[in-house]
């Protein structure tokens, strides 16, 4: 089994595959509720809240691939968020997956996200590559 404790960690565990990597990136803004509190300018936040997708995106896994671009590429479409939730696609027969092939699954993690859905098969991260606990909370 392998720790995840990073982005990079993710990222080399990718790279190790036998396969090529398409990463799926679906950026997420936290939204608190009541009382909820905000600890170094939202990046973490305790108590209740939601999430909502606020764009998604794929690239290819290779080794130029780094965290704080993606960030700052994110931030450039003025968009506000929070956390990133990463999944990725494996090649079939040595071929990488398109990003049309991609869509549907980026679909699917985003419709998990508003659905409120379990979200515990993937990988969730701040904006600083730090990994994300996520508890879901059942409401009556």
């Amino acid at each position: 089994m392998i720790r995840i404790s990073s982005f990079d960690d993710l990222k080399r565990a990718g790279l190790e595959q036998g396969e090529p990597q398409r990463l799926l990136l679906v950026l997420l803004k936290a939204e608190p509720e009541g009382e909820a509190k905000h600890h170094n300018g939202g990046e973490a936040i305790e108590g209740g809240g939601t999430l909502r997708p606020v764009m998604a995106t794929d690239r290819e896994l290779d080794e130029d691939l780094r965290l704080d671009a993606l960030v700052e590429e994110a931030d450039q479409s003025g968009l506000s968020w929070d956390l990133i939730l990463v999944s990725s696609l494996s090649a079939s027969g040595g071929r990488l997956p398109t990003s049309e092939e991609a869509e549907p699954y980026l679909k699917q993690m985003a419709e998990a996200v508003e659905m409120g859905a379990d979200l515990s098969r993937y990988a969730v991260f701040d904006r600083a590559g730090s990994p994300v606990q996520l508890q879901t909370r059942m409401t009556e």
